[in-house]
Order: C-alpha cells, then structure tokens, then sequence
C-alpha cells in the first residue's frame, strides 16, 4: 500500500503502470519511472513491485526534521528487497546526501539494500527489448505454432530469427504468424536471445529449458 497518493501534474508525466500480473497498476511520476517500471516486469526474477513504499523521517545535517518517500521497493526471486529512487543524472546532487544516507540506513535496518537508478541504468538496449516485448507477454499463440519453433530450436544449439522462420515457414503470412509467436516465446523467456542487444533479424536465439510464468 502506498504510503504516498501520487498527485496528478500537469509539470510532468504521472500515471499508472499494468503490472502485467493480474489486476493491479503501478503509479509513476515521470517516463524515466515509466520506463523503471517496464524494466523491473521484464525481469523474470523481480516478483513484485510497490511504489511509494515507505516513508523515512531523518535530520539533515543541519539538525532540521526531514521526511523522504523513495519511489519503489522491489522484491526478487532472490536476494534483498531493493529501496529504488528514479532520478535523472543531472539531478543527483550533493544536496541529496543526507536524504540518500538516510535511506540506506533504514534499507539495511530492515535487512534491505538502497539503489538510485538514473537514465543510464535504465534507457538501455533491453529497455528497448522490455518495451517491444512486454505486449506480447499475453497473448498466446497457438500451441501448434510454438510446437513447431520449439522442435526447430531443439534440433540446434542456436538460431539468428530470421533463419528459424526460413526453416519452419514456408510463405509470408506463415513468416508473420510465427514471428509473433516467436516474439512472444521471448517475452515469456521460453526462447532466449542476448537482450542487453536491441533485438534484430540477425539476433541469435536458443531454448531455454523452462517457461516463465
């Protein structure tokens, strides 16, 4: 539960994220968080994400009374939970010093860790990949299709995508129908390809033994 009701700006970009595992959204309150957002559900081992997730009263260094709300905890697989600020580079000052002592204090009070991630981390080639493939996540293609791809994939240790749709395809439409399926076989991580490269035609890919959920 939010502890923070993220107000509507018309300074910057706000909304609400489809977490892409049931009915929830996730709140954001600039695209850099947007894209935090797509990146963290890309992630087979993130398991959830909350924003606005706490509220952290410190003292500066001059002794004032401060509070802070950092933007997300996320939740792994495994590992400790992650205290997440979102922040462009250019804004990363000394001035926040206190503010971000404080949150890696509380973080490790609570057996967490504190992290500040700015377009660099974030406005990456798999971002890129996150954002093309999340959409496909969904919709399940026919199973006879996959069927097909798969035993393809089986029979080699590895593919570009346009030669496994030469290989299994035999006309365009047939080519059009499987690159969705192939696209979302990505998505769900049953088919793996080096993701931190913008995906391409000439994009190698391979089986991965299980299907993410």
């Amino acid at each position: 539960m939010p502890v923070r009701e993220i107000p509507i700006s018309s300074r910057s970009l706000t909304g609400r994220h489809a977490s892409g595992r049931g009915a929830g959204s996730i709140g954001y309150e600039s695209s850099l968080e947007r894209d935090f957002i797509s990146l963290m559900l890309f992630d087979p081992q993130v398991t959830n994400i909350e924003e606005q997730p706490v509220r952290i009263d410190y003292r500066d260094s001059t002794g004032s009374q401060r509070h802070y709300t950092p933007d997300f905890l996320v939740q792994r697989t495994a590992g400790a939970a992650i205290l997440i600020e979102v922040k462009p580079a250019k804004f990363v000052t000394a001035d926040l010093d206190d503010k971000f002592n404080a949150a890696r204090t509380f973080a490790r009070s609570r057996g967490w860790t504190f992290e500040v991630w700015t377009e660099r981390e974030i406005r990456t080639p798999r971002l890129e990949n996150a954002k093309f493939l999340l959409p496909y996540r969904a919709n399940a293609p026919a199973d006879k299709i996959c069927d097909r791809l798969l035993a393809a994939l089986g029979e080699t240790t590895s593919a570009t995508i346009t030669g496994l749709l030469e290989d299994t395809c035999g006309n365009d439409d047939e080519r059009a129908i499987a690159l969705s399926a192939l696209w979302h076989l990505l998505a769900t991580g049953v088919v793996h390809a080096r993701l931190e490269e913008v995906l391409k035609p000439d994009s190698e890919i391979r089986l991965m033994q299980r299907r993410l959920s």
